[in-house]
């Protein structure tokens, strides 16, 4: 299921968004490839915590429709199979999003609490997104009669673990926890749950289904013009 995430502002100290900041280093982009109206860059995201090297996708136009980020580029599922997610972001980058997507694969199912759940390289990919583009209405959610009828944000991934907590895992999302210490990143966002064992195997399905039906909801929730098909890269 996928599901609506939204974020409540929480209010921490000015020592923990100073800490949240150092997280992520400055990181510039270069543009490796256009695809139909898509510039591809790529960046290596870096911090305290290591390097990991990044794909963006950008529409090219000057305001975006919406945002993704994605916390892996590829599955790898316990039969053998492996299912590359960069289709599904290249897709959502035609259909007018931009989307930040970390180079790594996602382990299904995961064999410890921990696995798949590195949260620093994830929260840098979203401050990078946030920093490096304009979306639609700043990013806010459109409302009709009080109702979300436009998202501006969407995450697809499992929960990640928080980096400021080192003696156990202490799950947290994107856009969320200790993010809104720091305005500038506090965002309200869509979730796509991969990678998560509770509340069924949707992973599975999302591998079954080649991404389709996600990549559908996630166009609609941010009020992207739906494309015809996943692209093939």
């Amino acid at each position: 299921m996928w599901v609506r995430l939204a974020t409540s502002i929480l209010v921490l100290t000015a020592s923990l968004a100073t800490a949240q900041d150092k997280l992520c280093a400055t990181a510039a982009a270069s543009t490796v490839d256009h695809d139909a109206g898509v510039i591809v860059q790529k960046v290596t995201l870096n911090g305290k915590w290591g390097r990991n090297d990044a794909t963006v996708y950008l529409p090219e136009k000057e305001i975006a429709d919406g945002a993704v980020v994605f916390s892996h580029s590829a599955i790898h599922v316990d039969t053998g199979t492996s299912v590359d997610l960069r289709p599904f972001a290249l897709t959502l980058a035609h259909a007018g999003a931009a989307v930040i997507v970390p180079e790594r694969s996602l382990i299904w199912p995961p064999t410890d609490r921990s696995m798949n759940r590195e949260g620093a390289v994830v929260i840098c990919a979203e401050h990078w997104l946030i920093d490096h583009t304009k979306v639609f209405n700043n990013g806010e959610p459109t409302l009709n009669d009080n109702k979300f009828v436009r998202w501006g944000y969407a995450y697809v991934g499992p929960r990640v673990c928080d980096p400021a907590v080192r003696s156990d895992c202490d799950f947290t999302s994107p856009f969320t926890a200790e993010d809104c210490a720091l305005k500038h990143y506090c965002r309200e966002a869509v979730y796509v749950d991969i990678g998560e064992t509770s509340g069924g195997d949707n992973t599975r399905g999302f591998i079954s289904d080649g991404g389709l039906r996600p990549t559908r909801w996630v166009e609609k929730e941010l009020g992207l013009t739906p494309s015809d098909s996943l692209a093939v890269r």
